[in-house]
């Protein structure tokens, strides 16, 4: 039977929708990473064949879309990285922090996320549709609790200065991609820019490890860094730069630090 897409509503008629292919890849995510964490020893490779799984169902979803003009290979690969971030590191952080029965839960629980996440980028393809802008606050938000939860594994793995200072740079890097891509510029002036904060998160890092801060103090430093790159560059490259909205910024940034120097000092 042939499958004639609905623009209106983004499904496929006849056989599959294209939403049943996300709901069918958050069931074996969810399914998958509670096998990452209930088999011990704890088996990596699992954990990388999920990454590779949802790599080829994220292009496989966003290509779908009747709005979509993809034709070469790489042309989703702006798509992927906060799913496969999102895969990688929530797989991290609860082998670290999940025990006994919570294992089962949070693994499964975990679809829920990845559903959103998913679908978010499918509807993104879209830039002129009604709902762009809350996929976009579903994605940016994604993107930050991603960041954290990247940062707070990093500083729990208690890695060497060199070693976590470029883990997260290239992990500001790639969630820095998710933002910009926004403005919807050519694949590698968004890269040029995302470098250009992947490299300054790096430095920040660095001198994390001279300042009295560590664990989740450390990481929501970070975090609040990120924040304010991406924030402002996101609007210079939108013409929307202001002296008004870098102090937005900055203000936002600085009461964070106030709070995580305090949280640091006295509890």
């Amino acid at each position: 039977m042939d499958r004639l897409p609905d623009r209106a509503t983004g499904v496929v008629t006849g056989t599959i929708s294209r939403f049943d292919s996300v709901y069918a890849l958050s069931i074996a995510f969810a399914l998958t990473l509670t096998l990452f964490l209930a088999v011990e020893p704890t088996q990596n490779w699992i954990l990388l064949l999920l990454c590779g799984l949802v790599t080829i169902g994220t292009d496989h979803v966003v290509r779908t879309h009747p709005k979509a003009r993809f034709q070469r290979l790489d042309d989703t690969a702006l798509y992927l990285f906060v799913p496969v971030l999102f895969t990688l590191g929530l797989g991290l952080f609860l082998e670290e922090v999940a025990e006994g029965h919570w294992t089962i839960g949070a693994g499964l629980l975990s679809g829920v996320p990845f559903w959103a996440i998913l679908r978010a980028e499918y509807e993104s393809v879209d830039h002129d549709s009604a709902s762009y802008q809350k996929t976009r606050l579903v994605l940016n938000l994604a993107t930050y609790v991603i960041a954290f939860v990247f940062f707070a594994t990093i500083y729990e793995f208690d890695l060497s200065l060199l070693t976590a200072s470029f883990a997260a740079g290239i992990v500001s890097l790639l969630l820095a991609i998710e933002v910009l891509r926004e403005e919807a510029m050519d694949t590698y002036r968004t890269l040029a820019y995302a470098l250009a904060i992947g490299v300054l998160l790096g430095e920040t890092a660095w001198t994390t490890h001279f300042l009295p801060l560590e664990g989740s103090s450390a990481a929501v430093f970070l975090l609040l860094a990120l924040y304010l790159m991406t924030g402002m560059m996101h609007n210079y490259l939108a013409d929307r730069l202001s002296l008004r909205t870098a102090s937005e910024f900055t203000v936002v940034a600085l009461g964070g630090l106030v709070a995580v120097t305090l949280s640091h000092a006295y509890l």
